[in-house]
């Protein structure tokens, strides 16, 4: 039997550097992007936009919702309460009745096609009872669930969205079906490394794909572009550092002819609550502590002619966080911003690298390659010939 689903968008407020901006007004045009699919799905009876007031005026401002802005709901962030996403989403399902809700984290979804929108809606909408569909088990960025009643028990142990997937199967006795993943489920809106696997894509909503050829800065889209070329160049040598999957190494492995050298460390430190409990340890930065930052980078530069690193199991092994103003500099390789001395020498010694260094977070060596190679496969044109020497081939 048929039953309607309510969809709750989330997002916070955003930072005050302008890479955190940049970051937050993508995540924004995402979400309008996804609002506006939604709302032609006729199993969908509510659409609830939770976010602080200042970011109600700016959904409100925006062209492409006025025809719809009418028929959301809005649920404004208490301005009081330190947000803490267990308990803000507890307490919607609590207050606004929710049965059967569709959470999505704001840049959850840009390239998620409304036709497979629509296949997760339908399957939430027939699903029996204690069910669940997300995009990540191990890290769930959106998450559909037949029963939102559970959450403000939950609420405790949800710090973060990611921890949705495990938390409702471990301690509410939910089967969790996770999509397959691709680009489509797994890229998540959260740092400028994202951004750029979304810059050429061919399914990247048009009004954001405007805005990032407008606000990237070039350094690093001409980084990025290097380090494309390198997957298209048949024997080239490739490194995938951080939280990688083997489905990452196997889409690498089908898609293009390189060779891959893999290391794999601290995979779901974030929804496992490794990464808060100071428990994250990591090789890489046991010997950029031996032998610093440049002598590493030197040796990877002569063993590879690319590497995709998520820099946050390195940030997470020292304790102490940077600022997301800090972690976005580095992202977009301009450590002259950078005030936190250990990430700006590893900045520093990454882009004097003979060898094009993409960093980012968990996208990096996730949903933002499955982007790129995606992106491969649409078509070349957007490389030009200019970056092959950047790209050099190291047998």
């Amino acid at each position: 039997m048929e039953q309607a689903v309510t969809a709750v968008i989330m997002l916070g407020a955003g930072g005050p550097s302008e890479h955190e901006a940049l970051v937050h007004a993508s995540r924004r045009r995402a979400a309008i992007a996804t609002v506006e699919a939604l709302a032609t799905l006729n199993q969908i009876d509510r659409i609830i936009v939770a976010v602080p007031v200042s970011e109600r005026v700016r959904w409100e401002a925006d062209r492409d919702l006025a025809a719809l802005s009418g028929s959301l709901l809005w649920d404004v962030d208490p301005p009081e309460k330190p947000f803490h996403f267990g308990r803000r989403i507890g307490d919607m399902a609590r207050r606004l009745r929710l049965q059967r809700a569709l959470y999505i984290g704001a840049g959850s979804m840009p390239l998620l096609s409304r036709k497979n929108l629509a296949e997760v809606v339908d399957r939430l909408s027939h699903a029996g009872e204690r069910w669940a569909i997300t995009n990540n088990f191990h890290s769930s960025d959106w998450l559909g669930l037949t029963d939102a009643t559970v959450l403000p028990d939950a609420a405790t142990r949800l710090p973060r969205d990611n921890m949705l997937g495990w938390v409702l199967k471990d301690k509410a006795g939910f089967t969790v079906q996770a999509l397959p993943p691709t680009a489509a489920t797994q890229l998540d809106i959260d740092t400028p490394t994202d951004l750029m696997a979304l810059r050429w894509h061919p399914d990247t909503p048009t009004d954001l794909r405007s805005f990032l050829a407008q606000r990237l800065p070039e350094q690093p889209l001409a980084r990025w572009k290097a380090a494309a070329r390198v997957l298209t160049t048949p024997g080239s040598h490739v490194a995938l550092i951080g939280r990688v999957s083997p489905h990452t190494w196997h889409v690498l492995q089908v898609n293009t002819e390189v060779w891959i050298r893999v290391f794999s460390e601290e995979r779901g430190m974030t929804a496992s609550g490794r990464r808060g409990g100071g428990r994250v340890r990591s090789l890489l930065a046991h010997f950029m502590e031996r032998s610093g930052p440049k002598a590493v980078f030197d040796q990877l530069g002569e063993m590879v002619a690319a590497a995709f690193i998520d820099t946050r199991v390195f940030l997470a092994h020292h304790g102490k966080w940077p600022s997301a103003a800090d972690r976005y500099a580095s992202d977009l390789c301009q450590p002259e911003k950078i005030s936190n001395a250990r990430l700006r020498s590893f900045t520093e010694a990454a882009i004097t690298c003979r060898a094009p260094m993409v960093l980012g977070a968990h996208g990096a060596v996730s949903g933002g390659l499955y982007a790129l190679v995606e992106t491969l496969q649409a078509g070349t044109d957007w490389l030009p010939d200019a970056v092959q020497a950047a790209a050099t081939n190291h047998r």
